[in-house]
């Protein structure tokens, strides 16, 4: 637990920005995507979404920035959880350190590109519970990430862009439905917990902000890549029926004979196919695709 006598404790994180003149590079923390979420009660919620935090949890947190989500983070743990902050901006070490004295956690940062850390080669090596609010200019390439790499988490607390929130979590026959939707709900149960306005933040950003509870499915490992590439395709061409999509690359009798095995309309459209569905359309065509190849 932190020591609540020691001076970063006491500190809002309003007061930690101006102490250390975080924002005094403008252009650098807009070039980071840099807006600190400062209200304090909001913190503990999206924290709160974690629990229970068992003993020897290992949690991943990416862009600590002045500590805010951190305080909480350790606040919530035993002191035998295992706490990683992942920092792409190594001038915010001092306020780190600060926190590291005064913190009896297995606490430790790395200064390091999130986009180039690998999950499994974290100690302790073990599935890891990732609660971030993520820079919106990386949230969506991070989770893809995360989405292939989902062995090695246990459960996700993810604030996003309200609109790729949306993404994520929306259902067939929306105009946000889409590949993130797919591949999100067929790796993780996702659910909405709720918005953040963007006055909450300093500075505050152009959009509002929504955190995301992502936990593993338990489901049959799948090819991932096979379905990333039939998804690109089918949603680049979303006004087309998956007829004329899927007939482009494997011609017309064979689109048919699949699109009727999997139990899909022939002139249905990339968003009216649920993800369970795009799934086996997907394990199908690479059968095929297999199968052709040795022939």
């Amino acid at each position: 637990m932190i020591d609540d006598g020691d001076s970063i404790t006491n500190l809002s994180i309003v007061q930690i920005i101006a102490k250390y003149g975080l924002l005094a590079n403008r252009g650098r923390a807009k070039s980071l995507g840099q807006h600190f979420l400062c209200d304090p009660s909001l913190l503990k919620k999206i924290v709160a979404y974690a629990l229970p935090i068992e003993d020897d949890t290992h949690i991943v947190e990416i862009g600590p920035g002045p500590c805010g989500l951190t305080r909480e983070i350790v606040n919530a743990c035993s002191d035998r959880c295992y706490i990683t902050c992942i920092e792409k901006d190594e001038s915010l070490k001092p306020i780190h350190d600060e926190l590291l004295a005064s913190s009896a956690a297995r606490l430790r940062f790395i200064y390091a590109d999130a986009m180039k850390v690998r999950l499994q080669d974290l100690e302790p090596k073990q599935p890891v519970t990732i609660i971030a609010n993520l820079p919106y200019n990386v949230g969506t390439p991070l989770l893809i990430g995360w989405l292939k790499d989902i062995a090695n988490i246990r459960k996700m607390i993810l604030m996003f862009q309200k609109e790729v929130a949306d993404r994520i979590c929306a259902t067939t026959g929306t105009k946000q439905y889409g590949r993130l939707s797919i591949i999100s709900q067929l790796t993780c149960h996702a659910e909405k917990m709720f918005d953040i306005s963007r006055t909450a933040f300093y500075p505050p950003p152009k959009v509002e902000s929504t955190v995301v509870k992502m936990i593993p499915r338990d489901i049959a490992k799948f090819d991932l890549a096979s379905l990333d590439v039939l998804t690109a395709h089918c949603f680049s061409n979303r006004r087309k029926t998956l007829r004329k999509i899927l007939k482009e690359h494997y011609g017309v009798a064979v689109s048919e004979e699949i699109l009727t095995s999997c139990g899909i309309d022939a002139n249905a459209r990339p968003e009216n196919v649920a993800p369970r569905t795009f799934l086996e359309l997907s394990k199908q065509l690479l059968a095929y695709s297999s199968t052709h190849i040795l022939e």
